[in-house]
């Protein structure tokens, strides 16, 4: 059983907090990534459909994109998404954060294609998200067994991780975020502009009124 198992910086002893999560000095592609060809096998996971394009960049193992989950998005769910202001768009950067990282981000990539329809292209891929993000084990058998709550066989998961199925998905993703200039997780992206402090909902939200 793996348990979550996080990288992170440190100085002197103390642990260095830093404005995101990186891979070492400066976020690059994962090994397991390298060699895949960029294909988008599946929809990007959206919430809302409104004119202004939120992109946000995440690593499902980074500590401080929980914190956004935790305390930035619910402020932009009720504000923006559910109003539909804005168009709220999930993109995979896996930096590494943990060890489980991509294989974290392939699952939830397998809940989505079990789970999407024609309506709602998602799918079960934020409600599985946010199940990964609150467990406390990463292991391959653990994310398999967590795609039950979300009404997925766990075969459909244990299946993409041992096949490594949807990391052409995770690759397109990567070279959209690179080609962006984003460097660390979570970083928010409006309408194509990175927004400085993404712990910041005012800042964000001031991004989003300017680009309205």
């Amino acid at each position: 059983m793996r348990r979550r198992s996080f990288l992170v910086s440190t100085a002197g002893g103390l642990s260095v907090a830093l404005a995101g999560c990186t891979s070492i000095l400066e976020a690059s592609r994962p090994a397991g990534l390298e060699g895949v060809d960029a294909d988008r096998q599946l929809s990007v996971p959206t919430l809302g459909s409104g004119t202004v394009a939120v992109d946000v960049y995440e690593d499902l193992g980074c500590p401080i994109c929980h914190e956004f989950r935790a305390d930035v998005f619910p402020e932009l769910e009720s504000s923006y998404v559910e109003p539909d202001e804005i168009t709220y768009r999930h993109r995979d950067f896996p930096v590494e954060a943990a060890a489980e990282s991509v294989a974290m981000a392939n699952a939830a990539r397998a809940v989505q294609a079990e789970t999407r329809t024609d309506d709602d292209p998602a799918g079960r891929f934020f409600d599985y998200k946010d199940r990964v993000i609150d467990h406390d084990d990463w292991g391959d058998d653990s994310l398999a067994t967590l795609a039950e709550i979300v009404d997925v066989e766990p075969e459909a998961v244990s299946e993409a991780l041992e096949a490594d199925t949807y990391y052409p998905t995770l690759v397109a993703d990567w070279e959209r975020g690179e080609n962006a200039g984003v460097e660390r997780t979570p970083t928010v992206v409006v309408d194509g502009d990175i927004v400085d402090e993404p712990l910041e909902v005012d800042a964000i939200g001031e991004a989003i009124d300017d680009a309205a």
